[in-house]
């Protein structure tokens, strides 16, 4: 079993400059801050966007597949 580890503030910065550059409200972005043993980017019933960043992939790599999955993302309800 992994042990969970606690986000980096300049990690949750990253996260947050990128769903800028998707215009999307940051009061929409939920990030919890400890890691996960996976990822998942999920839409939630209240209008905001649950990113859970993991623990075991290198952050880098994992911000570029976060990028290819926001793309792919129906994310209007979540834009100013």
């Amino acid at each position: 079993m992994m042990t969970m580890a606690a986000v980096r503030p300049d990690q949750i910065m990253k996260v947050l400059e990128l769903t800028d550059s998707f215009n999307l409200h940051r009061e929409a972005v939920l990030i919890p801050l400890e890691t996960s043993e996976g990822t998942d980017v999920v839409a939630l019933p209240d209008h905001r966007l649950r990113i859970t960043i993991p623990g075991a992939q290198p952050f880098d790599e994992w911000l570029l597949e976060l990028r290819a999955k926001l793309a792919k993302m129906d994310l209007s309800s979540f834009r100013h």
